[in-house]
């Protein structure tokens, strides 16, 4: 007998994110793709191609049960046009579905023309294990297992993920309950070597994973962000979405996505497509751009069910607007309450006895923009002196830490130096006279005064880049004493991370030169920013 179908109309739920100047839309996506059964994991390719994953019965050919038994997960295709509107699902003829067995959740490996996806068998002790086909000649190759240890016979491996590294390397991000987590399912990496053959897997550890389960990771190289949905505490109910901003395994603490993606339903598979689905259902009264959009996968009120509300999980939509009438003022209108403030505490790194090392004068003739230009030619210096750890399957991790800290820490630190001094002379422009706090560190390789003018010159280095700054536009603010600089040379003592020390008469440790934990001591903070009358 068949059972009523209840097709709610697409709904639209819009939230404002916590800035005022981005808000998330989400759209459910009409009947065409989704069924009363349940469809996942969208996915774009080659920007005319939607992969999802759907419910199905494997006799009758989505003929949908009422207890969906017995149903595999099958690998759907949809058509994208020109204008980002989706035709009709059918099965997917790549070579990703088989007899018997669930095919889901797949990932593009745009760079390498890969697809890596997950089958099971259907008996009750299988679990997922993540294969690869490669496209050659418009033709994907008969898809294989993933090799080395990305499999793990007796656990679950799902959910796989592509980004791509500072080197140009694929990395592979997926979901496991093998043992090694921290609970549940957990989020793991692998530095893939070749196509489908991955290094040493790795735990991304406990600032993105937690004691519950942490899955469908999705990784923006736009943004440098992991996406990915955890049924930890604190949500609003049933699986959130969250992001962490970082690579391979150096993370930020994960944030919610808030209202305006989670719901108090499951919320999961966030993906972030660069396509034309940002042309779809553009606004008509133009006040809002769309600047971010992708899908998700949620079984929230609106989705399709056959008897049991919100059992199953359909596709939606989700677009990142902005409003442009929000936008931050051009740097000469900036009030009070928007200034360079809003950028710190802000840190400043260092190599090793740098700018002028060998000396122990308190200045120095370079600006910091020359030391970084430096500092940032040795990631390859840095990465080759990093000792080799006992457990190699950690190997990953030390060349990830470099990675993390030459992109996130060091080069964002000279990018946020170069938005705060528009920030400063925005508000010198506007009559305001400002003091700029700023503390000196050394590492301690060195002896106490040594360190301590170090610390000093490090400081000089920012007033040089102030004074040189924009041909000098802040000189005369510096001249007239509109522009003060407090400074601190704490050298190595009040440094929050040091590394082993080393006398001066000693030669130098390399190990300990090049150690992150060094490498984090070597900087100078500007600390506070305030007006002056």
């Amino acid at each position: 007998m068949m059972k009523r179908l209840v097709i709610f109309v697409s709904t639209i739920i819009a939230a404002w994110c916590l800035s005022g100047q981005t808000r998330y839309e989400v759209t459910h996506i009409a009947p065409g793709i989704n069924t009363p059964g349940s469809e996942t994991g969208g996915v774009l390719v080659d920007d005319s191609v939607l992969l999802y994953t759907t419910m199905m019965n494997d006799e009758a050919n989505r003929l949908y049960l009422v207890d969906f038994t017995p149903v595999l997960t099958q690998v759907m295709q949809a058509p994208v046009g020109a204008d980002g509107q989706l035709g009709e699902g059918a099965l997917c003829r790549w070579g990703m579905n088989a007899s018997g067995m669930n095919s889901s959740n797949v990932a593009y490996d745009a760079k390498n023309d890969v697809l890596y996806f997950t089958r099971c068998g259907s008996g009750k002790d299988d679990v997922y294990q993540i294969y690869y086909s490669k496209r050659k000649n418009k033709r994907w190759s008969k898809a294989q297992l993933v090799s080395g240890d990305v499999n793990v016979e007796g656990y679950t491996c799902t959910h796989p993920a592509v980004g791509y590294l500072p080197d140009g390397k694929t990395i592979l991000y997926f979901s496991s309950d093998r043992p090694g987590g921290l609970g549940g399912m957990d989020i793991w990496y692998a530095v893939m070597i070749d196509v489908g053959k991955p290094g040493n897997s790795t735990n991304l550890g406990g600032m993105v994973n937690s004691d519950s389960n942490d899955v469908t990771p999705f990784y923006s190289n736009e943004e440098g962000c992991l996406y990915f949905s955890s049924n930890r505490a604190g949500g609003l109910g049933g699986f959130d979405i969250y992001m962490s901003e970082g690579f391979r395994n150096s993370w930020q603490l994960p944030r919610t996505l808030g209202k305006g993606v989670n719901s108090a339903y499951d919320d999961l598979f966030f993906t972030l497509q660069p396509c034309r689905c940002r042309c779809v259902q553009e606004r008509k009264d133009t006040t809002e751009a769309v600047v971010a959009c992708g899908f998700l996968s949620s079984n929230r009120p609106g989705s399709l069910y056959q008897t049991d509300s919100n059992c199953c999980n359909d596709l939606f939509r989700w677009r990142r607007l902005f409003r442009p009438d929000t936008v931050r003022p051009a740097p000469q209108e900036l009030p009070p309450s928007h200034s360079a403030l809003d950028l710190l505490p802000l840190s400043l790194y260092f190599h090793n006895d740098e700018p002028t090392p060998c000396t122990l004068d308190t200045t120095t003739v370079l600006d910091y923009a020359a030391t970084f230009k430096r500092y940032y030619q040795l990631r390859d210096e840095y990465k080759g002196a990093q000792p080799s750890p006992v457990d190699r399957r950690k190997w990953d991790s030390v060349q990830g830490a470099v990675d993390m800290f030459f992109d996130y820490e060091l080069k964002k630190g000279y990018n946020d130096m170069l938005e705060f001094l528009e920030l400063l002379y925005a508000d010198l422009k506007a009559g305001r006279k400002v003091c700029i706090t700023v503390d000196g560190f050394a590492s301690p390789l060195f002896e106490s005064l040594y360190n301590v003018n170090l610390s000093k010159r490090r400081i000089d280095s920012f007033r040089k880049q102030l004074l040189r700054w924009n041909e000098q536009a802040l000189l005369p603010f510096w001249n007239n004493g509109a522009l003060k600089l407090e400074t601190v040379a704490h050298g190595a003592a009040d440094s929050n991370t040091v590394a082993p020390s080393d006398p001066l008469r000693n030669p130098r440790n390399v190990r300990s030169v090049y150690s992150m934990e060094a490498a984090h001591a070597r900087r100078i903070d500007i600390v506070d920013y305030h007006y002056i009358k």
